[in-house]
């Protein structure tokens, strides 16, 4: 007699082989286009150490993900490079379990493993910034952080400007990246403005979510395309320092699932990582005249 249960089982077997497919599908989009980015990008390495910087990033982890490299190569230059994160930080692991930090807690975690990170990359902790707007609502007061930022570009007067990516998934790094814009078009000084795509290389960012996982799949990856074809790219080459890139990182504990007192917080898992620990950084260079960013 066949058990009852045998069909459930082998549905459930052909669920988890679908699933398997298209996330192995949706890893292998993104590498493809990581390696497309790269490969049409003009090679800056020679003279960005010397260019002053202000670093936005919407969450803690995301200036050491996006451009730690670079960071380090300016700090080991002697370059001024201040970091500014927007988020407090309070929105990490909200649907998780958590055994014994409190909100408070955590935001003052994510604040001292940012200050840690930010050390190993030589930045000073007086040019560590922190915006302490509500972690996942940026876009609730996009012309109070349009003004906190244009504060912080008179403070600093950088040469270069480095963002989160508009076209990011994350509706906090859109934001950032929009009101970044916004500042910058009422800052009358020379700025080269570089946007840093981090969650450009997770697949959700891309798939439509209202159609068929192979319509869905095939649109993201007809986005992607455009992508590539439209954005503008330099190359910067951080083998040099990517030591210390990948220590920095780690400091960011809270993200990566290792902070011991809580052993049931999840972390980025090492297919996204990989992305950002390579000897290369990849960033979309923004003319200032662009009006027509994403």
């Amino acid at each position: 007699m066949q058990s009852s249960n045998q069909p459930v089982a082998r549905s459930d077997k052909l669920n988890g082989l679908r699933r398997a497919f298209w996330a192995r599908a949706e890893r292998l989009a993104c590498f493809a286009m990581h390696h497309a980015l790269k490969a049409k990008a003009k090679d800056q390495s020679a003279d960005i150490a010397q260019r002053s910087a202000l670093v936005l990033a919407p969450h803690a982890d995301d200036e050491t993900l996006g451009c730690g490299g670079v960071i380090a190569l300016k700090r080991n230059a002697g370059t001024d490079v201040t970091v500014a994160v927007a988020t407090d930080g309070s929105a990490s692991h909200r649907h998780e379990i958590w055994s014994a930090t409190t909100l408070d807690a955590l935001i003052a975690l994510r604040e001292t493993e940012t200050l840690t990170a930010c050390k190993t990359l030589g930045v000073n902790t007086n040019d560590v910034r922190f915006l302490k707007q509500p972690d996942g609502d940026l876009a609730g007061d996009i012309a109070a952080l349009t003004t906190a930022i244009t504060t912080l570009l008179h403070a600093t007067r950088p040469d270069d400007v480095f963002v989160c990516a508009e076209r990011d998934g994350h509706p906090d790094h859109t934001a950032l990246a929009q009101a970044t814009h916004l500042a910058l078009q009422d800052y009358a000084g020379y700025v080269r403005i570089l946007e840093y795509p981090v969650w450009c290389f997770d697949f959700r960012s891309w798939r439509v979510q209202d159609m068929t996982n192979t319509k869905g799949f095939v649109a993201g990856v007809k986005d992607m395309l455009n992508t590539i074809r439209d954005w503008s790219m330099i190359s910067v080459r951080t083998q040099s320092v990517l030591h210390l890139k990948k220590a920095a990182l780690a400091a960011h504990q809270s993200q990566l699932g290792t902070y011991d007192p809580e052993p049931q917080w999840s972390g980025l898992p090492d297919t996204f990582t990989r992305h950002f620990l390579t000897k290369t950084e990849i960033f979309r260079l923004i003319a200032r005249e662009d009006g027509n960013r994403k």
